[in-house]
């Protein structure tokens, strides 16, 4: 079962090598780094540790310790995403299709921390920033001057300032707007009014503008009435003509409108420079989960240690690689898993390539921890079987395959999303095997056809429930194997042993009585049975050294109840098969039932949209209950499933992929 073996490895170093020692351990992402500060042995060591200081803050010009370099190296990432998102906003983008042909660029440790180095990080950040703080700056202005100038579009006729206005000695003029509903009354008013004059500037369907002359510069009264006709005064304080003023402002909207084109088009042509962003992005992302790990190292003013979890087929090349950077002034031991480290060891599941895609069903119930073992070697024959079984349509089967054929061909998927397709690619074959033995093709019945599952319901009944038993078996022999592997033979007997023999006897006990050739069978089966559930109270009362263990063994009864009721639930492989098969069925009959113009024409529409939304139910109860039978009935007998996952000192790797591991593949 596959459980990658780890080693525990000490390291010893000078403080001064702190950072050279992360780095190298960084580019070899194969050694997860224990929180020394959680153990108690070492907590002393750090709390008579004063802050280091680690950086120098270029901004506020200020020394930085530890947390503090960790906060601002937090703050430069996200400075840096910003960046990038505000000029992934302007570049070309592929398409969609071409995006999952895309891959990210491979580029090497050192080249990511070479380039991270020497990057004008601070002023290239800055110059982006007030790139697209300006293009949205500009934008604004255009629509203020624009709004501005089609006010100003109607004074144009307009041949006078009211600057200049202002300056007569011997009448006031009042330059405004009166709404177009009052225009006759308020013409009729200052016709009337012996100390008004006016002048029209403009008409429009909203209001007119006028030039209203007073005799009387004080006129409290002709001042209100203007009011009352809803007169609005123009706030013009430019001493240019609105005409001058218009060509001035349209000049200015050119301007800005270039000027917005300029950095538009150095936006959309910073393809490298997005590149080189996303690189430094990963240099800061390298200095950050580095500065994380400090946090769980040891150290003094002189010396530091580290401790962490390696796989054992990566020990030797994580030592050549220590001796090759620090020959002899880093002191490296290397031990195995001791006892007392069991609890503790990181899982990291080592798999086949068929294999590997299950995993993610596993880890769905919970990771093994080290004591363990690796159930999904075991998970990937049964789940095969349980899918395909519970849909068992060569068509779908078919279909399956072909949609996932053609992405894992075609497209550049990341790991996730590659297993996930691998996998349904995988079931596919289960679906078409079960498929070619129900003889069914997308619910039509094919000329050949091993079992008739709508007649021959009893055989799928005792096949499932057979395919239910081995699982069963299997499930209380990797008990007996856990264990005894802790010398806990008692209970190895009493949880394993004894119910795979009453299976076993029980199993004689039918077949005798079926098969009278085989009766002495029933007799031998009996016995057994019942001598393993004696055998129980015995296990139990030695596991608790005294009589109190019969209270252990009748319980250990009463869940034997349940565990025939698990090999019933395995019906549910002969239940679900069949729904499916028949749905289907019912949805080709839908379709008959058409005229032949319509069957051909809107029919196949129907025929594809049913027989999707079939294959769709199907996949998803499948998988349901596959992982029910997989999570309840098999690894309720055997498997805890509360390891922690391996964890490195890794890259972050968003924007690019690492193109080598110092000879190690992860």
């Amino acid at each position: 079962m596959a459980i990658s073996l780890m080693n525990k490895v000490n390291l010893l170093a000078p403080e001064n090598e702190l950072d050279n020692v992360l780095k190298v351990v960084q580019e070899l992402q194969q050694i997860q780094i224990i929180n020394l500060n959680e153990i108690k042995e070492w907590q002393s060591v750090n709390k008579e540790t004063k802050e280091l200081i680690e950086d120098y803050d270029q901004t506020d010009a200020k020394p930085l310790t530890d947390n503090e370099l960790l906060q601002e190296l937090t703050k430069r990432r996200q400075r840096i995403e910003r960046a990038i998102f505000q000029i992934e906003e302007y570049v070309s983008q592929p398409s969609f299709f071409e995006k999952l042909k895309q891959v990210k660029p491979s580029v090497s440790f050192d080249e990511v921390e070479q380039s991270g180095a020497t990057f004008d990080e601070y002023h290239i950040v800055d110059r982006v920033n007030h790139l697209t703080e300006t293009y949205n700056d500009l934008a604004d202005k255009i629509e203020s001057t624009k709004e501005q100038l089609e006010d100003l579009r109607k004074w144009k006729p307009l041949t006078v300032t009211p600057n200049e206005l202002n300056k007569f000695q011997y009448v006031r003029a009042l330059v405004g707007t009166v709404p177009s509903t009052n225009e006759d009354q308020f013409i009729k008013y200052v016709r009337e009014n012996v100390d008004l004059e006016h002048e029209t500037v403009f008409i429009d369907e909203h209001d007119y503008g006028v030039i209203i002359f007073l005799k009387d510069f004080e006129s409290k009264e002709i001042i209100q009435d203007l009011k009352d006709y809803q007169f609005t005064s123009f706030e013009y304080t430019s001493n240019k003509l609105p005409a001058d003023k218009i060509i001035e402002m349209e000049a200015t909207i050119k301007q800005y409108s270039q000027e917005r084109a300029d950095i538009l088009n150095e936006l959309k042509n910073s393809h490298s420079l997005l590149a080189e962003l996303k690189l430094q992005y990963e240099y800061v992302a390298n200095l950050s989960l580095r500065e994380q790990a400090k946090l769980h190292i040891a150290r003094t003013q002189h010396l530091i240690s580290i401790q962490g979890w390696i796989e054992v087929d990566n020990t030797q090349a994580f030592l050549a690689l220590v001796k090759k950077n620090f020959e002899e002034s880093v002191i490296v031991k290397v031990s195995e898993v001791s006892e007392q480290d069991l609890d503790h060891v990181p899982t990291k599941l080592k798999n086949n390539g068929i294999v590997e895609p299950f995993e993610m069903l596993t880890t769905m119930y919970g990771l093994p921890n080290y004591r363990e073992v690796d159930p999904t070697p075991l998970v990937m024959p049964f789940f095969f079987v349980f899918f395909g079984m519970m849909i068992a349509d060569l068509g779908y089967g078919l279909l399956l395959m072909l949609l996932s054929a053609i992405p894992l061909k075609l497209l550049k998927l990341d790991k996730s999303k590659k297993n996930t397709v691998k996998l349904v690619h995988i079931l596919s074959w289960s679906i078409i095997g079960w498929g070619l033995v129900y003889g069914s093709f997308f619910g039509f019945t094919l000329p050949f056809q091993l079992i008739d599952i709508n007649n021959d319901i009893t055989v799928v009944m005792i096949i499932s429930i057979g395919i239910g038993l081995v699982h069963l078996l299997i499930a209380f022999g990797l008990n007996v194997y856990l264990k005894a592997k802790d010398k806990k033979y008692a209970l190895a007997y009493t949880e394993g042993l004894a119910w795979m023999i009453i299976i076993l006897g029980l199993l004689m006990l039918v077949i005798g009585m079926f098969f009278p050739a085989f009766s002495v069978l029933s007799t031998v089966g009996g016995w057994v049975a019942a001598l393993s559930l004696i055998g129980i109270f015995v296990g139990n009362v030695i596991e608790a050294g005294s009589i109190s263990g019969l209270g252990g063994g009748l319980l250990g009864l009463i869940n034997g109840v349940s565990y025939f009721g698990d090999v019933i639930s395995y019906s549910r492989l002969m239940a679900l098969g069949l729904s499916g098969v028949s749905i289907a069925a019912a949805f080709n009959m839908i379709v008959a039932y058409l005229p032949p113009v319509g069957r051909f024409t809107i029919g196949i529409l129907i025929f594809a949209a049913l027989h999707f939304f079939n294959l769709f139910l199907s996949m998803l109860t499948a998988a349901v209950h596959s992982l029910r039978l997989i999570f309840v009935e098999f690894f309720g007998k055997f498997y805890t499933g509360n390891g922690q996952p391996f964890k490195p000192l890794k890259t972050e790797e968003k924007y690019i992929n690492l193109s080598e591991n110092n000879g190690t593949e992860e």
